[in-house]
């Protein structure tokens, strides 16, 4: 077919379809015998005669069909119009050259169609005057304006030679669009802070030109805004498809309306379509995926139906707010307009982090590569001492780097306690084959020490995210004493060897808790403190490590020597001194958590005095501290075994209070939550040992609400889980303490049950561990008076026959 007739063909066919040129069943039944070339050319101008339409397409009743129009003057003002870009219910939008010989200029002229002058004067004149107060540089400049001999308002703007958002946007990638629309928005919050709503915002008045600039267009309906946010100039056309439900009820031109428009041109430039939802209890649209929008986007699409929401009390409150959300959807944090959970937070931090745990790997090969070398090299002859002494240094920077800050940024992230345990024994190893020698440098052989410290920390302490090691987790902190204790024999007077000494007997101390051995532990700790202190009185770390060492004694006066009120004392002293005192940046972090530790110690010694309502002030105020430091650092895995721990301390004084059962369970559950969010990323033995007690605490609650079938659950799921960690660690005295506890209200419950024999047997096993404890020198005085003679108690109960 030849070309004159492609085009006489397809100008006929696009005259049937240029009224509804997205209909697609009219397009089908048109087109349909068709040659290729016709139905090619036919898209081309509809495509061609929806850009035009959409430079000006607002509503105005009665307007005058393109017949009824007059020819403008080809010239007006100082420029030539060359070419129409643009028609509306208003007016027209033409190309114009300048030529009065000034300079070279295009611009775009938008004139006022006759037919609405006395419509549109007013508008016209509005747009004029809020151009002139909006200079931003992703908005269309007014460059002039003014009024044709024969009585028609102009205004002279900004040529933009480039694309409707949606459609430049079509090929790039997601964060690249983003950016694009956030340059626009900005725009639009700008206008709002020059009191000035937009009224017609939608993608084909969201240019994007060459290089990326965004221009915003069209300020023709844009209104004044009044207080509330809502326009004081009129209702005003609108184009349907992007205005709020609320204009196209009748109201003005309004922040919510711009926020509503950007919503539905953010789903447009994502490639996600947002079907309408009636306001009511959900108030927000439902996103439905497009081929632009991947499913791992989820925030995109809960912030795009938040901004369109049908009723303007669940959309953003403004543009900026909208923005906000972008950045933090940009920087992969938790955005607001999803709806707020652990597993949420949890999920986005590992999300961000994930260059660092990919990392890791590579930085283990480096350093074993790099330290094969270096100590073999540091021992070479004395030719080769400078290339050895750069070796060396290689590896301790990056034995460093590895032990502290990768350390440090993956311990912020779930599921990594295997991995962490990988890169401590790795970079430990390497800095004690480099310290090994009596000469070594005494910050080397300091640093070493630290690394075993963390090392047992990740191998065994508890309270912290740990692979469950206890007996590697001493004998880590065995070689971090000697270490220690020999550089303090060469050096009498480092206050910092003596400080780590007592770091490392506190650490010592917390795998011996409980037992006879315990408070001679936590004195050497304090002695160590002590002597560092009066070499550097003002030495903050050593301060801070006296704290603990009475936060320590606390522990033992209650659980050791059963003595709760001296317990409450010596907890209250600590607290004091601990918020008497500014902590530097570098210890801020440990204060903190020490502060949350003592409020809970406090929690005990109120509670074990007998003073249940008391109790829920301080463990409610470690849990707001810690509720704190979770919304600023994120759910990060030490916060939330410290959730675990709280929600046991509030659910258990509850559960003494009269009428608060019901309650009691809520905090409970939600501990348990938390927790088993925080385990699904990985091991964690403390988070287990966490959420082994609330699973007692559940059964104890559900017991007490009479539900004794439901109650057995929780029960039997925490007596697993404590046999799990006692196989782990065979012969450790904290897991049988722990497993002989469980064992005791599971045998109760299962009495209850009609399983006689099962609680007997149950009641049998935790007596016979009280026994183990006793014999191993571990028991302490509270367990002695009061948990052994309640298991002897229920043996006797249950094994009658």
């Amino acid at each position: 077919m030849r070309t004159a007739e492609v085009e006489r063909r397809a100008l006929a066919l696009f005259e049937h379809l240029a009224d509804d040129p997205d209909n697609a069943r009219l397009r089908a039944r048109f087109l349909k015998h068709e040659a290729p070339a016709v139905i090619a050319r036919v898209e081309a101008l509809l495509t061609s005669a929806r850009r035009a339409e959409s430079s000006i397409p607002t509503l105005i009743p009665g307007a005058a069909s393109a017949d009824d129009m007059i020819p403008p003057p080809e010239r007006i003002g100082p420029f030539r119009l060359t070419t129409r870009i643009g028609r509306g219910g208003m007016g027209d939008v033409w190309a114009a050259e300048r030529a009065d010989g000034l300079y070279d200029q295009k611009v775009a002229i938008k004139l006022i169609q006759r037919h609405a002058l006395a419509r549109a004067a007013a508008a016209f004149d509005d747009e004029r005057r809020f151009l002139a107060k909006l200079e931003h540089p992703n908005i269309a400049r007014l460059i002039d304006g003014g009024v044709t001999e024969d009585g028609l308002p102009w205004l002279a703007m900004e040529y933009i030679d480039g694309q409707p958002i949606d459609d430049a946007c079509a090929a790039l990638p997601l964060r690249d669009r983003i950016m694009l629309f956030i340059k626009a928005a900005d725009a639009v919050q700008y206008a709002h802070s020059r009191m000035v709503a937009h009224a017609d915002l939608k993608p084909s008045n969201i240019m994007v030109g060459p290089g990326g600039r965004v221009k915003l267009l069209d300020f023709g309906i844009a209104g004044l805004i009044g207080k509330g946010g809502a326009s004081v100039t009129g209702s005003g056309p609108l184009t349907r498809d992007f205005a709020s439900p609320e204009r196209i009820a009748g109201a003005g031109p309004s922040v919510p309306d711009d926020v509503y428009a950007l919503g539905k041109t953010l789903g447009l430039v994502t490639g996600s379509t947002v079907a309408p939802a009636k306001a009511g209890a959900a108030g927000l649209a439902k996103h439905q995926e497009g081929p632009g929008l991947r499913r791992g986007d989820a925030d995109l699409h809960a912030i795009a139906c938040k901004a369109q929401a049908p009723s303007e009390s669940d959309r953003y409150g403004s543009v900026a707010a909208l923005i906000a959300d972008l950045d933090r959807w940009r920087g992969q944090l938790p955005v607001s307009a999803m709806p707020d959970s652990w597993r949420y937070r949890a999920g986005k931090f590992v999300e961000r982090h994930r260059i660092g745990v990919l990392a890791t790997g590579a930085a283990m090969v480096l350093l074993g590569a790099t330290s094969l070398i270096a100590t073999t090299s540091y021992f070479r002859a004395e030719t080769a001492r400078e290339r050895s002494e750069q070796r060396f240094s290689e590896v301790r920077t990056l034995s460093r780097y590895m032990l502290f800050k990768l350390y440090d940024d993956l311990a912020r992230q779930p599921g990594t306690v295997i991995k962490r345990t990988q890169i401590a024994e790795t970079a430990a190893r390497y800095l004690d084959r480099l310290g090994v020698a009596r000469d070594a440098p005494a910050d080397l052989r300091l640093e070493t020490a630290r690394g075993y410290r963390r090392l047992a920390a990740i191998r065994g302490l508890p309270g912290i995210s740990n692979l469950g090691q206890p007996d590697k987790a001493m004998a880590a902190l065995i070689r971090a004493r000697t270490l220690l204790s020999a550089l303090v024999a060469d050096e009498p007077r480092n206050a910092l060897a003596m400080t780590e000494l007592g770091w490392t007997e506190s650490d010592i101390w917390s795998l011996r808790a409980d037992g006879a051995v315990s408070p001679k532990t936590n004195r050497a700790a304090r002695g160590w403190f002590d002597n560092a202190l009066a070499i550097a009185p003002s030495h903050a770390e050593a301060q801070l490590g006296v704290i603990a060492t009475e936060r320590n004694r606390a522990y033992d006066l209650l659980w050791g020597e059963d003595r709760a009120g001296d317990a409450l004392g010596v907890a209250q002293g600590a607290l004091a001194s601990l918020r008497a005192a500014r902590w530097p940046g570098a210890l801020s972090a440990l204060a903190t958590a020490l502060e949350i530790n003592l409020l809970n110690r406090v929690g005990d010694g109120l509670y074990y005095t007998d003073d249940i309502a008391g109790s829920l002030t301080p463990y409610r105020a470690a849990d707001t501290i810690t509720d704190a430091q979770i919304a600023q650092q994120g759910p990060i895995p030490s916060l939330l075994i410290l959730k675990g721990e709280n929600a046991f301390n509030i659910s258990g004084s509850l559960q003494e209070m009269p009428g608060k059962t019901r309650e009691a369970m809520a905090v409970a559950d939600a501990g348990v939550t938390a927790l088993g969010q925080l385990l699904a990323f990985g091991p964690d033995a403390a988070a287990e040992k966490k959420l082994l007690v609330l699973y007692g605490q559940q059964g104890a609650l559900l017991d007490a609400l009479g539900e004794f079938a439901r109650a057995l659950l929780p029960s039997r799921a925490s007596v697993a889980l404590r046999r799990k960690r006692l196989a782990a660690s065979p012969g450790d005295p904290q897991r049988m303490r722990d497993l002989a506890i469980g064992l005791a209200p599971n045998a109760e419950l299962l009495a209850k049950a009609g399983r006689l024999g099962d609680a007997c047997q149950a009641a049998s096993e935790a007596v016979a561990l009280w026994a183990d404890i006793r014999a191993a020198g571990k028991l302490g005085a509270k367990d002695a008076a009061k948990n052994l003679p309640h298991s002897g108690t229920l043996q006797k109960r249950f094994c009658k026959s």
